[in-house]
């Protein structure tokens, strides 16, 4: 198969993907429901005796952050268990599609759809907070891209663990559980100091298997410049990648 074949299919499956999402009738009920929490963050904000506009982006940075990675997950939860289920998988893998591009293809289409929520998201947070009349903070475009990278992260680990259970709610919970793993890895490292044996080889492991989300939160940070390094990046790429060949590995061998 030519590379032009091959990403002709992936883009037609991301495309598939993206717009069967967006046409669901949760993306609807999604967006309503987001709109009501965004615009309650004001109520929280105006508790605040000082700095209401860095309490109100705080707020709507966070709950962003929540909603996108319940759409996130939600959505790779039943990306490939819907289809198998409804056996219109078949359809693709009989094309014929390789299961690897069947897998990518899927996965770039979740990532667009999460990407298109969090922009969406963020639009509708600046307009709350400059209906308040408001100055945007600069790290707030950061803060964004920050959300983004750790969606995507966590959209590559949500399919291995879909092709690694067996429902839907248990990729709901473990994808959780990995988010919030993610924010607590760097509290790993004063550990390796202390420990030692077969304890510092655990811990280790899983300082480097488990994605250090905290290495793209820049509203903890709140700094208005890059927040992002060489490194960072590079391990992102590196947590993605490997999430994919796995997801890849396991997809080849199941059984349908």
């Amino acid at each position: 198969m030519s590379p032009y074949s091959s990403l002709k299919k992936i883009c037609v499956l991301a495309a598939d993907t993206f717009s069967g999402s967006i046409k669901s009738r949760f993306f609807t009920l999604f967006f309503i429901f987001a709109f009501i929490l965004l615009y309650s963050s004001v109520l929280g904000s105006m508790l605040s005796i000082s700095h209401e506009e860095r309490v109100l982006a705080d707020i709507s940075l966070l709950l962003i952050e929540i909603l996108c990675l319940v759409y996130a997950v939600f959505q790779v939860s039943s990306a490939l268990s819907d289809e198998i289920s409804s056996k219109s998988i078949y359809m693709v893998l009989s094309r014929p599609v390789p299961r690897y591009l069947c897998l990518i293809g899927k996965e770039i289409g979740v990532i667009l759809s999460s990407g298109f929520i969090t922009l969406v998201l963020s639009l509708m947070a600046i307009i709350v907070i400059r209906t308040r009349g408001l100055p945007v903070p600069d790290f707030f475009f950061w803060a964004v891209a920050g959300i983004f990278t750790k969606i995507t992260i966590i959209i590559s680990f949500s399919f291995l663990i879909s092709l690694i259970t067996t429902t839907n709610v248990s990729t709901f919970v473990l994808s959780f559980l990995l988010y919030i793993l993610g924010h607590v890895t760097s509290q790993i490292e004063p550990l390796l100091q202390k420990a030692g044996g077969i304890k510092f080889a655990l811990l280790k492991a899983c300082a480097i298997i488990f994605p250090n989300l905290n290495l793209y939160s820049a509203r903890e940070i709140g700094i208005s410049t890059c927040p992002f390094t060489a490194a960072s990046v590079s391990a992102a790429l590196l947590w993605i990648l490997a999430a994919y060949i796995l997801s890849a590995w396991l997809f080849s061998r199941k059984e349908f």
